[in-house]
């Protein structure tokens, strides 16, 4: 088992849409690894995707829904949460991924990532084998399974205004985008 929650309904359709648009017109730059951008050009081998500066209106509304769920995960998860990291809006286009990793909260890590404890991904858009103009391929979010069942993958449903959250140190990945664009919003909740 991978010990995750799915929530929907987040956001409507039509927020959804807006959201998209605001992140895909948004100023932006590649997005590094913990939110930082002066990290050696090996990055691009691990993480390839865009974070977009989008208004503080529209930050203001996804911490809001971050804040609204933080009752719902610490219930699931069994964990008093804190606060979370300023949410990340990114932009995937075709061919762009991030390798197999851990967001925090192990051992063998000695930067601030350790104080995160929940990792949440909220979807933007659909994942579809048979992508439209709004939809993409590829770009799963594979959850890998613990060290008792390594060959466990599980890719998580991409439905536009889900919620997915999970312990940080769950190994994960976000296969390459094949079609069109993939738009998500990410954050971690942090001790409390």
């Amino acid at each position: 088992m991978i010990d995750h929650i799915e929530i929907a309904d987040m956001f409507d359709e039509a927020a959804c849409s807006a959201l998209c648009a605001e992140i895909r017109e948004a100023g932006g730059r590649p997005a590094g690894l913990l939110g930082r951008t002066d990290q050696k050009p090996a990055w691009p081998e691990v993480r390839r995707t865009r974070r977009a500066e989008v208004s503080e209106a529209t930050e203001a509304r996804v911490n809001g829904v971050l804040a609204r769920q933080r009752p719902v995960l610490e219930r699931h998860f069994g964990l008093a949460l804190g606060t979370w990291e300023r949410p990340q809006f990114l932009h995937y286009r075709e061919g762009d991924f991030f390798v197999p990793h851990q967001d925090g909260n192990t051992p063998l890590i000695h930067d601030e990532s350790r104080f995160r404890k929940i990792s949440a991904v909220l979807f933007l858009n659909r994942q579809s084998d048979d992508p439209s103009p709004a939809n993409y391929a590829g770009g799963s979010l594979v959850l890998h399974g613990p060290y008792s069942g390594p060959h466990l993958r599980v890719a998580m449903p991409a439905l536009p205004g889900t919620l997915v959250a999970f312990r940080s140190e769950t190994t994960h990945e976000v296969t390459p985008v094949t079609c069109n664009e993939r738009f998500t919003i990410v954050s971690w909740y942090r001790d409390a």
